[in-house]
C-alpha cells in the first residue's frame, strides 16, 4: 500500500506540474462512461471511442479487469465505479458499501473493490443516494482514500443532500462533482439536449464533467459529436487532468453541480 500511495502521489504531482502550465486558460471537459464490466461488447465500444474518455468499471464484474487492462493499454483513464447503498434501489450489486456495515467491514470491502480493478486513478459512486448523505460513512470513505493516496473522487451527485465533498475537503482528497448526466433516458433528443448543456457549462465555467453510460445510442452520439467540443474551444481531457488544472488554479475546492440528480440512485 505504501508503494501504491507513493506512486499515485507522484503521478498527481506530475500532472499538476507538467500538464498545467501557469496561466493555462483553455476550457476543459471530461466525459466518464459508467457501469462498465458486465458487458463485453459495450465495454469494447467505449474503449474504441477516439478520445480521452474516462472509463469507470464496477468492481467484481465478469469482464472488468480484462477490459480495464485493454482500456489502459489504449490510453484511456480508468476509474472504480464504487457501488454505494441507495435510497430505493435494493438489487444486489457486488462490492456495495452499505449503511449497516461496521467500520472494519466497510474498509475491507472498499479495499477489495479497489483491488478488483487495475490501473485506477480515481473513484466515482454508483448509486449512493443513501450513503453519500451520511457524514460518518463519507468520513470513513474519504479517510480511507486519503490513506490509500493519489486517488481522486468524483461525486456522481445522485442526491442533492450529498456530503461527500465536505469530507473530501476534510481529508484533502482531490475531488469534483458531476455536472451533467448525458443519457438519463437514452432518447436521442435527450442526449442532444444534455450534450448542449454540457458544452454550455464548460464554456461558462471553464470546465465541466459529464457522466454517460455504455448504451449504443450514447456511444454513437458521442462518437459523432466529439468535434463540437473542439469547435466550441473546449478540450476533452481525462478526469485527472481536469482535477490537476483546477488544483493549479483554485485548489481542491468543490465544483457546484448544475445537473439534475439521479433520484433514488
Amino acid at each position: 500500500m505504501l508503494y501504491r500511495q507513493y506512486r499515485r502521489s507522484v503521478i498527481l504531482f506530475l500532472l499538476v506540474a507538467f500538464f498545467v502550465p501557469a496561466g493555462y486558460a483553455d476550457k476543459l471537459a471530461s466525459i466518464i462512461i459508467d457501469d462498465l464490466g458486465n458487458n463485453l461488447e459495450y465495454g469494447n465500444m467505449a474503449i474504441e471511442l477516439p478520445a480521452p474518455i474516462t472509463l469507470a468499471f464496477l468492481p467484481h464484474t465478469v469482464f472488468a479487469a480484462n477490459l480495464a487492462d485493454k482500456a489502459h493499454n489504449s490510453g484511456k483513464e480508468i476509474m472504480l465505479h464504487l457501488p454505494l447503498q441507495s435510497v430505493r434501489h435494493h438489487s444486489h450489486t457486488p462490492g456495495t458499501l452499505k449503511l449497516h456495515m461496521t467500520h472494519v467491514e466497510f474498509t475491507r470491502q472498499l479495499e477489495s473493490d479497489i483491488e478488483s480493478i487495475p490501473h485506477i486513478k480515481g473513484i466515482n459512486n454508483h448509486m449512493g443516494s443513501l450513503l453519500t448523505q451520511h457524514p460518518g460513512h463519507m468520513d470513513w470513505l474519504m479517510s480511507a482514500l486519503a490513506e490509500e493516496g493519489g486517488l481522486y473522487f468524483i461525486d456522481s451527485r445522485t442526491t442533492t443532500k450529498s456530503v461527500a465533498s465536505l469530507f473530501a475537503n476534510k481529508h484533502k482528497v482531490p475531488h469534483l462533482d458531476r455536472d451533467i448526466f448525458l443519457d438519463p433516458d437514452f432518447r436521442p433528443e435527450t442526449i442532444r439536449r444534455e450534450f448542449t448543456r454540457f458544452i454550455n457549462k464548460a464554456r461558462q465555467s471553464g470546465y465541466a464533467i459529464a457522466i454517460a453510460h455504455p448504451h449504443p445510442r450514447t456511444i454513437q452520439f458521442i462518437r459523432q459529436h466529439l468535434d463540437e467540443l473542439e469547435e466550441q474551444g473546449i478540450k476533452l481531457v481525462a478526469v485527472s487532468e481536469l482535477i490537476a488544472d483546477k488544483h493549479n488554479r483554485e485548489g481542491f475546492n468543490n465544483v457546484a453541480s448544475t445537473g439534475a440528480t439521479g433520484s433514488g440512485l
